[in-house]
């Protein structure tokens, strides 16, 4: 039997099993509040696996072994970042979850009050990471089945956008979740048999480290083999992109019980960081095999390398992997769209069978946006960046700014406005002049300053309007 037929079977045979156990929840779970925050009800080890499944993601897979293979343990200095924002928000974890927060313009309107402009720019702020990490696992997709199958990357991201839909529609993030637990356990078992495999084609780990560049392989020196230039940018948009990603808030406001949100965040940001030591082992070990490769094609090139039944159980893997982000992806730019934008701006008097039906309508819609955008930009690693880099400059500040000043009136919403425009305006300024400081930081200066100075000069003006109010 050839490799391709073995290939389709297997993932005919994961997407199938799968796609039917969102159906089975779909049919249980029909409320707007199952679709949109998995009805409250979700146990700790479906959102430790939900948090692991969509952090992985093809991201992992093309662009975190992409930097292992050009520059080592550098993927490590990716994953700690990556943690380190998903273990600091188990400081604010329980009361965010106490709240019962839908999304994060909730938390901004908590804040700073109802006011309809705040509440679009903290709805595009929020959807820019999961929508930016669709166009990811959109591009991820295409260039490692088409290294396996010979297809063009068009189609299969053409086919791969459709397919995902399955899993999001029969009742958003509960069907996500459930799935995503799936995923991460069929994640945890291959990423040991693909460590198994690398180091049977390299000789051990000894002879791998002997044919890589010392200067990647160096433990923990190769964590800066990447250059400080790259770690700055990471650090100045990941750890805040992460931050302010609502795929992970969207799971605190899930989980069943509140005293336990913060040790599903804990061992959340332990699980993910393991999935960067396998990136960076994995690209170091293919550098050694195949030097000379866009890093990007990496994990592509190892996949012609190992056995016919191992491809077929990888190209499941892959689909898993992959098929966990971008559902969540696609569910929390849909509950962004129908409950901040739709249901609070244009229908408010819409039933929860209406914001059901809309969630699914703005699902497909924000599938097929991201597969023109994707079609148009196909690189992984770019759009991670500049989502992760633009999102913490609209909304790090005004989120945790407002949550430590929230029981003051130092900052108000015409501050959070100007904060979110200073960020992007800050972050636009500096791409476009190609700053050697990484952009993100005067996106992030720009909104700190901007919070703060137009929260002062307009305090007398918003304390009229609240006294009118009252």
């Amino acid at each position: 039997m050839s490799s391709i037929v073995l290939i389709v079977i297997s993932t005919i045979i994961v997407l199938g099993g799968t796609s039917l156990v969102a159906i089975l929840i779909g049919k249980k779970k029909k409320s707007q509040e199952d679709w949109a925050v998995g009805g409250r009800s979700l146990p700790i080890y479906v959102i430790v696996g939900t948090q692991y499944a969509t952090a992985m993601g093809g991201g992992i897979l093309v662009a975190h072994v992409g930097i292992g293979y050009g520059s080592g343990w550098s993927a490590l200095s990716y994953g700690l970042l990556v943690s380190g924002g998903i273990a600091f928000l188990a400081v604010i974890a329980k009361w965010l979850r106490e709240q019962n927060f839908t999304t994060v313009p909730d938390i901004i309107t908590r804040f700073y009050g109802d006011n309809k402009v705040l509440l679009v720019l903290a709805s595009v702020g929020s959807i820019l990471v999961p929508f930016g990490w669709m166009c990811t696992q959109l591009v991820a997709f295409g260039k490692l089945y088409s290294a396996i199958t010979g297809l063009s990357v068009p189609l299969l991201m053409t086919i791969f956008a459709i397919i995902s839909l399955a899993y999001v529609l029969p009742s958003g993030l509960s069907s996500v979740a459930w799935t995503d637990f799936i995923f991460g356990c069929l994640m945890l078992c291959m990423t040991v048999f693909s460590v198994y495999f690398v180091m049977k084609l390299g000789g051990g780990w000894a002879n791998i480290v002997a044919k890589a560049p010392p200067e990647i392989t160096a433990f923990p020196g190769g964590m800066k083999a990447v250059g400080w230039a790259t770690i700055a940018l990471w650090s100045l948009s990941i750890l805040p992109g992460s931050l302010t990603n609502q795929m992970y808030y969207q799971r605190i406001f899930a989980i069943d019980k509140v005293k336990l949100v913060r040790t599903s965040l804990i061992i959340s940001a332990i699980v993910i960081l393991t999935a960067d030591v396998w990136a960076s082992f994995m690209g170091i070990a293919i550098r050694s095999l195949k030097p000379g490769l866009a890093p990007e094609l990496a994990s592509g090139w190892f996949l012609t390398q190992v056995p016919a039944w191992f491809l077929a159980l990888f190209s499941a893997f892959l689909c898993a992997t992959i098929m966990s982000t971008i559902d969540s992806g696609i569910q929390s730019v849909a509950v962004n769209i129908t409950t901040d934008i739709y249901h609070k701006l244009v229908n408010k008097k819409a039933t929860d069978k209406d914001l059901t039906k809309y969630s699914r309508i703005f699902s497909a819609a924000s599938v097929a946006l991201a597969l023109a955008l994707a079609l148009w930009y196909p690189q992984a690693l770019g759009w991670l960046v500049a989502t992760y880099a633009y999102s913490a400059a609209v909304l790090l500040f005004p989120i945790f700014m407002g949550y430590f000043f929230r029981n003051t009136k130092v900052l108000n919403a015409q501050g959070a406005i100007a904060s979110m425009v200073g960020g992007v305006i800050g972050c636009a300024i500096a791409t476009v002049l190609k700053i050697k400081i990484p952009y993100v930081a005067y996106g992030l200066v720009g909104s700190l300053v901007c919070l703060f100075l137009v929260s002062y000069l307009t305090k007398k003006q918003s304390s009229k309007l609240r006294a009118s109010n009252n």
